[in-house]
């Protein structure tokens, strides 16, 4: 019975997202991630970093995870290769579930220490607006 608990935390630890970026590291992002609203629509956007100095920057895939009726936005690692350096990037948010919880303002970013930090919703820019209409598709 006593090796069982260990095993059923170890279980637990392995289900729970794990982030790897901050929401506000300004070594990654230049802009940092917001969800867009564009009438019925939903985005998560941001802008990588634009640094001469700090690491490099490669392809970054927001993930979420709906735990305990929360919607929470994390990025759990890297991409081995690709500058991203400066590039915008926005992906629809598709998924009823996470549409309604957004529409609940029940969403954050999860942080590497597993804090939980709220995040915005704006309106699209012009840009943004182009890049949508246009059916381009993550990174810009």
């Amino acid at each position: 019975m006593r090796s069982f608990v260990p095993f059923c935390l170890l279980i637990l630890v392995a289900c729970a997202p794990i982030a790897f970026v901050d929401l506000h590291d300004a070594n990654r992002f230049q802009e940092s991630p917001t969800i867009l609203r564009s009438g019925d629509r939903y985005f998560i956007r941001f802008r990588y970093a634009d640094l001469e100095e700090g690491p490099p920057l490669t392809f970054m895939a927001i993930r979420t995870k709906v735990q305990h009726d929360t919607l929470l936005f994390y990025i759990p690692s890297m991409a081995s290769d690709g500058n991203m350096a400066g590039r915008l990037q926005i992906e629809e948010i598709k998924d009823k579930k996470q549409i309604d919880l957004i529409d609940q303002n029940k969403f954050f970013w999860k942080e590497v220490n597993n804090d939980l930090v709220p995040l915005t919703v704006g309106t699209p820019t012009e840009e943004d607006i182009a890049l949508i209409d246009a059916g381009v598709s993550e990174v810009y």
